[in-house]
């Protein structure tokens, strides 16, 4: 019995060390129906209207439709461009944890999304405080962030590091 007992938590420390936790079919399944219906303008999952802290520049509605493990989510709809969806993942206190689960965040919107991507780091130091920005292209030569499909964000705040996925759609 004791070996049992010592197999079974050798083998699930192993499994959890490491484990990308979006890794699921219900991450990739949900993933899926956001980034469809982001290309009809989200007009299945744009929810009821928010307050815009910037309301001469566009339009806020919640998420109809959240991703597993996501804290909360909007859909954002500028004046000009295309609509987009921002998902808010819970905020870590080690950049480490933050950059480890951006990650496996990348790798699981690249699994979801089953075409290749092609992913582009742009990291800024403002007074010693580190912003990175991951973009996800289906071109490998696109450097124009503003083409990219997909974008990661880690940004610090309030001693701690936020993590933020934005889904790209198009105008209906």
């Amino acid at each position: 019995m004791k070996k049992f007992l010592f197999y079974l938590l050798a083998f699930t420390g192993v499994n959890a060390y490491g484990q990308n936790e979006f890794a699921a079919a219900s991450f990739y399944n949900t993933f899926k129906k956001i980034q469809e219906d982001g290309q009809k303008g989200f007009a299945t999952y744009k929810g009821a209207k928010l307050k815009s802290q910037f309301e001469d520049l566009n339009d806020e509605f919640k998420a109809k439709l959240l991703l597993p493990l996501a804290d909360s989510g909007k859909v954002v709809v500028p004046v000009s461009g295309n609509p987009y969806a921002l998902y808010f993942f819970e905020p870590e206190k080690k950049k480490e944890k933050i950059d480890e689960r951006a990650a496996n965040l990348r790798d699981a919107v690249l699994t979801a999304y089953g075409k290749q991507l092609f992913s582009r780091t742009i990291s800024t130091t403002i007074k010693k405080i580190i912003y990175s920005d991951t973009y996800l292209y289906k071109d490998a030569n696109e450097v124009q962030t503003r083409l990219a499909l997909f974008r990661i964000n880690v940004f610090p705040g309030d001693n701690k590091y936020y993590l933020v996925l934005e889904i790209r759609g198009k105008n209906p």
